[in-house]
């Protein structure tokens, strides 16, 4: 483990105080563990990281006001910082991922049995990552659930025609229907041809799930890629691209 030889210091990170009281001091009770500060909001936390860093961060997400995704992401943008398993009253698979997105070591329930938590410090102390065996089926269900949505709208996006795309563009920057065809210099109908095109090809049923679909799986609105001409503009989505291949109009 990383800890040295007078033991692992710890931060407990909660503002459920009784919560916080009795499992810091289950934690004092251990071999191997030295210190067990304890912190009920994130400038608390804040304070003690930099005066005196533990060897670990047990956090709670659901602080009053706060969220423990913040300090998560202050750990990943600084170097040599502490470890982080958060714990929370939660199991739900999307929150548990992006946890791990933001440098979480580990996730635990604050319902697991001491003993398990315990197992998991020195784990996660030992530089692994640990996720509770109830959890894993479903963060995998998870991830290949989003990424089988990732590839069908990679699909959808390389099925597009280049007009088609523009308008897509357009949309997504938040342009109306009248608004787009004045950018493009076609008709209204026009408009209206490809968006019911790019609705019926994504599945989706209004102009407004056809934007979120497509901005949260990584289109660009058009104002977000330059006036480059439309010719040579490269339409970059998840990692595909291409280009217009026709001279459309283009915003002076």
């Amino acid at each position: 483990m990383t800890a040295g030889d007078a033991g692992a210091a710890l931060l407990l990170v909660d503002d459920h105080r009784v919560f916080a009281d009795v499992l810091g001091e289950a934690l004092l009770g251990e071999d191997g563990i030295s210190r067990v500060s304890r912190a009920s909001d994130l400038d608390t936390a804040r304070a003690i990281l930099a005066v005196d860093p533990p060897d670990l961060v047990l956090l709670d997400l659901m602080l009053a006001g706060e969220s423990g995704f913040d300090l998560l992401e202050e750990l990943a943008g600084c170097s040599d910082t502490p470890p982080a398993i958060v714990l929370s009253g939660s199991n739900e698979p999307r929150l548990i991922v992006k946890a791990l997105e933001l440098g979480a070591g580990g996730w635990l329930s604050k319902t697991t049995p001491f003993d398990a938590l315990v197992a998991a410090v020195w784990q996660v102390l030992d530089g692994h990552l640990y996720l509770a065996p109830s959890t894993l089926r479903p963060v995998l269900n998870h991830l290949l659930s989003d990424r089988l949505e990732r590839q069908a709208a990679a699909g959808f996006v390389a099925e597009l025609t280049p007009r088609e795309l523009e308008v897509l563009r357009c949309l997504v920057s938040g342009m109306t229907r009248a608004e787009v065809a004045a950018q493009l210099f076609v008709s209204m109908n026009t408009v209206r041809t490809h968006v019911q095109s790019l609705l019926r090809r994504s599945d989706q049923h209004s102009a407004l799930a056809l934007v979120a679909f497509a901005r949260s799986h990584g289109v660009k609105g058009i104002d977000e890629i330059g006036n480059l001409p439309a010719a040579d503009r490269p339409y970059d989505v998840g990692g595909l691209t291409s280009s217009s291949g026709a001279d459309h109009a283009h915003r002076p």
